[in-house]
């Protein structure tokens, strides 16, 4: 994996806080810090140094909104011109009037809600709180109503992993965007991890789903290995890092690896320190060598630091090309549309990054004129008589992930 000289994509853990007690929470600081966490002042201070090199912010916590100056850092996050999501529980103190507050930003912000099964024994099984569904689900449909975007977050869990369909009917019902089905990533927890064969028949499931009317998604960091899916590779280390309450850097919101504090050192030193590089090397070599490592990234290595082995439980032998020959089917381009690029171009060591919504692509340098032809002047007809078929793979690419508006 091609590594960015310092991150584009970024989660905030604005404060520990949290009113639901989900064991299988990801917050694996918690319990150990219920100091007080950092004001809006304090967070401002620490991103004026690092937002101007991202184009992802996700809120998060425990509870972000619970952050007694939640908008307030909000306002602050949007001013850098990032693309924001607010990762939620839905359960809000007042629903009315933070909805009303949200749909004043609804063109820039976004919420990730997670919603952990179909009914409510399922979810308030993750959640321990009783009622946490019923209200969950209510305040989804009040920020819907306010046309503010939605996409559910589920967790694939020992109660849930049958009620895969059931929770996208209930996402259609509800009108939101789409549904993410996640892997559980943390230390073992009997009686709420599925089964590895309860997991691979939920995620069969997802693969023979009907088309829906919501977009339905893996979650990241499936190993091919375990199962042939769409999940995507986790990106922590790599474009991607977490910050806690306190102005630390984490590689990602589920490991417990504090790399150092952002009080006392730069992110761009950070990110390339050795406690860093160990921290990306924690890969086996195996996964290197196999014919999936480019698309799922060999698994997750946070889950494998909370593990007594050492291991991600999913991770199995090392594909050959003749088990794994990944397809990219990438649909016709419009031939007379002229194609505007939506991404920020950063030039790296290995050559550029074209920066998206969610999406990093790293290119060689050769590539350049194809992204800088990108500007609307040329249709794709054009384009892929000028550039050719390796030109066209290109556009094709960036026109799937939606990182091309139509002109």
């Amino acid at each position: 994996m091609l590594c960015l000289s310092v991150p584009a994509i970024y989660t905030l853990e604005l404060t520990p806080a949290c009113n639901n007690r989900c064991p299988g929470c990801s917050n694996v600081y918690a319990a150990a810090r219920p100091s007080a966490v950092k004001t809006a002042e304090d967070w401002a201070e620490l991103l004026a140094d690092i937002l101007p090199e991202a184009v992802q912010v996700r809120l998060s916590g425990g509870e972000p909104t619970l952050h007694p100056e939640f908008f307030t850092i909000l306002d602050n996050v949007l001013s850098y011109g990032v693309a924001v999501t607010v990762f939620t529980n839905g359960r809000w103190p007042m629903p009315k009037r933070f909805v009303e507050s949200l749909s004043q930003r609804r063109d820039k912000v976004g919420l990730l809600l997670s919603l952990h099964g179909a009914v409510p024994a399922s979810h308030e099984a993750f959640t321990r709180v009783a009622g946490s569904f019923q209200e969950t689900i209510a305040n989804a449909r009040l920020a819907i109503e306010n046309s503010i975007a939605v996409m559910l977050s589920a967790i694939i869990t020992y109660h849930s992993w049958n009620e895969i369909e059931a929770v996208v009917a209930l996402a259609q019902d509800l009108g939101v965007q789409g549904v993410a089905f996640n892997r559980y990533l943390g230390a073992p927890l009997p009686d709420i991890e599925p089964t590895l064969d309860e997991l691979q028949a939920a995620l069969r499931t997802i693969r023979d789903l009907p088309s829906p009317n919501v977009r339905v998604k893996y979650g990241i960091g499936v190993p091919q290995c375990f199962a042939l899916n769409d999940s995507e590779g986790c990106l922590a280390g790599v474009a991607y890092a977490t910050i806690d309450p306190w102005g630390n850097v984490r590689p990602c919101n589920h490991s417990p690896t504090i790399i150092g504090s952002l009080h006392e050192h730069s992110m761009y030193d950070l990110w390339r320190s050795d406690k860093m590089n160990a921290w990306r090397a924690l890969m086996p070599a195996e996964c290197i060598t196999c014919a999936a490592y480019s698309v799922c990234h060999g698994g997750c290595r946070a889950v494998q630091e909370l593990r007594a082995d050492g291991r991600d439980p999913l991770r199995g032998e090392p594909l050959s090309l003749d088990e794994y020959a990944p397809t990219q089917e990438i649909k016709e381009l419009p031939a007379s549309v002229r194609p505007l690029r939506n991404f920020r171009i950063r030039e790296e060591e290995f050559g550029y990054a074209l920066l998206g919504q969610g999406h990093v692509l790293p290119v060689a340098r050769e590539a350049w004129q194809v992204v800088n032809a990108c500007d609307g002047a040329m249709s794709f007809a054009e384009l892929a008589a000028q550039f050719g078929q390796p030109g066209l793979d290109l556009l094709g690419e960036l026109w799937e992930l939606g990182m091309l508006d139509a002109v």
